[in-house]
């Protein structure tokens, strides 16, 4: 199985595991619902709107009645309707012109379950860009961060819209199609040409900045704007960024070296940190200069200043690996370091791969940072498996954050974590632990090697919890997927097709397309599925059919 289909499963399973305890089921008549919602009384409203949004697409008949709730004069009403509205989904774009009336609304909340309505009906880019960035002056955080996350999901499709707003320097739009097209990244490849010449000719420092950070992030793509990049190099407003984008555009022109060089030895700290993070990755081969650069990043962790701290985390995560040169140094740093700097220095460390473990299995020992220490030995994954001994200890223990990522940072182990199978076990076996639904995935994602969990996890397709009994027949299809495991898990994986969450439907055909010409009787159930209002789960339940008929 692809490393990205494991991860598409687990994804699936995790979102199960980790969801919040399941909503309400709406068990209410549809005709009984669409009346209560026009019920005067706020609660029944409330309540009404909820049972529907939990529906989903199932509810489309309420995109009507609900599109009329967004003008209630109730906040909480206003605010739920749109989150019904964006649980249905695409068969609500009716209502997508009443919802970006409301983007405007006095409520933060109203306007944030706006936004993330709009996101979910998707109605295209060329509704939803030209909205986007005219919004994006919105004072709220929340509403901007969702915003920005809607312009990169259109992808190439919004950047027209964005080089168009980058022309209007009345309004401040220009700002934040900077900001929409850094995210897009390289897609964004169009905006090129446009965004370089807002560095060349713009009078605004920030608006030079945020173009250069802009380029930074299309890396190769963005090479045509070498030479205006390096000019802004001698820019005190924008000399920082021009660095980092021409690292990561991956050319540093000769001519640019010595200035490069010079700013080393800057008052500025951000831009001494940068400048020498830029000289490594030109002579990658120089260890004496890498080991200089790592020494003096690595102490940069301990600057009073949050953004140096950030910025020499940062450059340590990005240079290239060289355990030999830098480890020693690591060594030396972490040994008697305080909690700040430990906290600054995992992200870095990690980079490093199974080198990294030993340090991170010793950095456990500072119990506020556990659950980060934990997490990262979890990002490093199969690698971290020497790990395993120390996480095992943590399974039982009495911060339950702490256990849980012990848990789930051995499922990201997967089968190097073997040793881990008789604690997960008991773990599985704990009535009312909140660890069982992580314990059952981890042994899951371990595999073959965790066969002596089969009984446990078989008695478990009878639970009562189907959310338990969902995950255990998905733990025993890739422990043992043969006739007998079919038989007892298809039903339940089937019955999974038909859940709320989406993630959790993917999950359940990409497994029963695992157990290949073994699922044939889900045949009808996956058809079904490839008409699901979610296109992950179309695509998942098409791949399964095809495994299933051995194409």
């Amino acid at each position: 199985m692809s490393s990205k289909r494991l991860t598409l499963l687990a994804a699936a399973v995790a979102c199960l595991i980790l969801a919040a305890p399941a909503l309400r089921a709406a068990d209410e008549p549809l005709p009984t619902l669409l009346e209560n919602l026009k019920s005067p009384n706020e609660t029944t409203q409330v309540q009404a709107i909820s049972q529907l949004g939990e529906r989903g697409e199932n509810a489309a008949e309420a995109v009507a009645p609900l599109t009329e709730l967004l003008q209630a004069k109730s906040a909480m009403v206003r605010a739920h309707a749109a989150w019904a509205l964006g649980q249905i989904g695409a068969a609500a774009k009716p209502a997508v012109p009443a919802l970006v009336a409301l983007l405007k609304d006095s409520d933060q909340t109203v306007r944030r379950q706006v936004v993330r309505a709009v996101m979910h009906i998707k109605p295209g880019p060329q509704i939803t860009v030209p909205l986007c960035v005219k919004l994006l002056e919105d004072a709220d955080p929340g509403v901007r961060l969702r915003i920005l996350a809607a312009i990169a999901e259109a992808g190439p499709q919004g950047v027209q819209g964005l080089i168009d707003a980058l022309k209007d320097d009345r309004t401040g739009d220009d700002y934040w199609a900077c900001l929409a097209l850094r995210e897009i990244g390289r897609p964004a490849a169009a905006a090129v040409p446009a965004l370089t010449d807002k560095l060349q000719k713009d009078p605004r420092p920030e608006i030079r900045r945020e173009a250069i950070l802009a380029l930074a992030a299309m890396d190769d793509a963005a090479a045509p704007a070498i030479d205006a990049i390096v000019a802004a190099l001698r820019d005190q407003h924008t000399r920082t960024a021009a660095t980092y984008a021409l690292v990561r555009i991956g050319r540093i022109p000769a001519a640019a070296e010595p200035t490069i060089r010079a700013n080393v030895k800057s008052d500025d700290k951000t831009l001494a940190l940068t400048s020498l993070w830029a000289l490594t990755r030109v002579h990658p081969e120089d260890k004496p200069l890498r080991a200089e650069v790592t020494e003096q990043l690595i102490h940069s962790l301990k600057d009073k200043d949050p953004l140096v701290r950030a910025a020499a985390a940062q450059a340590l995560a990005s240079l290239p690996p060289a355990p030999e040169i830098t480890m020693p140094i690591w060594q030396k740093t972490l040994q008697d370091a305080d909690e700040t700097t430990v906290r600054y220095a995992l992200d870095a460390l990690a980079t490093l791969g199974p080198a990294a473990v030993p340090r991170l299995v010793d950095a456990l020992k500072h119990e506020k940072l556990r659950v980060k220490v934990i997490y990262v030995l979890g990002q490093i994954g199969p690698d971290a498996a020497t790990a395993t001994p120390a996480l095992v200890k943590l399974i039982g223990d009495k911060d339950e954050r702490v256990a849980r990522e012990a848990v789930l940072a051995l499922a990201n182990i997967g089968p190097g974590a073997k040793a881990a199978v008789p604690a997960l076990i008991a773990a599985v076996q704990q009535d009312g632990s909140p660890n069982v639904y992580p314990a059952a995935y981890a042994l899951g994602r371990i595999g073959r090697d965790a066969a002596s969990a089969e009984p446990v996890l078989t008695d478990l397709l009878e639970n009562q919890d189907r959310k338990l009994a969902l995950t255990s027949a998905w733990a025993l299809v890739h422990i043992r997927p043969g006739h007998e495991v079919a038989a007892k898990t298809i039903p339940i994986l089937m019955a999974g097709l038909q859940h709320e969450m989406p993630l959790v439907r993917q999950g359940a055909a990409q497994a029963l397309g695992d157990l290949g010409p073994l699922a044939r009787q889900a045949a009808p159930a996956l058809k079904k599925a490839t008409g699901d209002g979610d296109p992950a789960v179309r695509e998942a339940a098409d791949k399964a059919l095809k495994q299933i008929a051995g194409s």
